[in-house]
């Protein structure tokens, strides 16, 4: 398992300074941004499991944080309260018995400075229509101070009509291309500052090999990249995290091969 090598560098591939801005990724972060920006309450991303679509969100964010306030919440089963509750924490704000009621008023005091709240809900897949109903409700409520952003693998039209999103989702379903791929690890193993042995491991044959078996999806290929790195430790191939052959010495190290703009 990957969990074997805790400083495995694809393990955590939700980290923003691992986004790689493909052309695909570009056109969709384009297209929710102009969504936000032209007012939209409810604006929907969707597409295949483990095409980037959490890790864009978490670049949105970051893109968006000089002019609106972001939050991102995991969707999960939880009811609109919960939601409203993990938002506040996120964004600071004291407890309070009314979670829906507080987070209203904080959109209204962002509407009054011209801007807004901006919460991206991750895996809107597992959220029941009630619940994306009370949102959307609240996204309606607050008259352009709170908008939400929606991460679906495929969203139902029962959902968008919750949360009151007539626009189309926005899709991001184009798999890498075998020169992506390799950027990706490249970019995973800089960001990790790895020492060339490690580096060197996915040189070759084993790159064309996980390029094939991932189809070019992001997730795949972080997952079995993951797999392969852990069990190269096991078997002796390399030596354990933490030790001198998997990082590069202070004047080797490389920056990482991409930065969120």
């Amino acid at each position: 398992m990957a969990s074997a090598t805790s400083q495995n560098p694809f393990v955590q591939s939700g980290d923003p300074r691992r986004y790689l801005p493909r052309p695909a990724c570009e056109t969709a972060l384009a297209e929710l941004e102009r969504s936000l920006r032209a007012g939209a309450l409810a604006t929907v991303i969707a597409g295949p499991a483990g095409m980037g679509k959490s890790l864009l969100l978490r670049v949105l964010a970051h893109r968006l944080r000089r002019d609106y306030r972001v939050a991102l919440v995991p969707g999960l089963r939880l009811a609109a309260h919960q939601i409203c509750e993990w938002a506040l924490e996120l964004l600071r704000v004291p407890r309070s018995g009314d979670p829906e009621g507080a987070l209203a008023m904080q959109a209204a005091d962002w509407r009054r400075r011209g801007s807004a709240l901006v919460i991206a809900i991750d895996d809107a897949d597992e959220l029941s229509t009630e619940t994306a109903g009370r949102l959307g409700g609240l996204a309606l409520a607050a008259d352009g101070g709170l908008r939400w952003v929606v991460e679906a693998t495929q969203p139902s039209d029962a959902l968008r009509r919750a949360f009151e999103s007539d626009a189309e989702p926005i899709w991001l379903r184009t798999a890498m291309s075998f020169g992506e791929t390799a950027e990706l690890v490249r970019g995973a193993l800089a960001t990790a500052s790895a020492a060339p042995e490690v580096r060197s491991f996915f040189d070759g044959p084993l790159l064309v090999k996980l390029y094939r078996e991932s189809h070019g999806v992001p997730g795949r290929v972080n997952q079995l990249a993951a797999e392969w790195l852990a069990a190269a430790v096991r078997d002796g191939t390399l030596p354990p995290p933490g030790r001198a052959g998997w990082r590069a010495s202070p004047a080797m190290r490389l920056a990482p091969a991409q930065r969120v703009p």
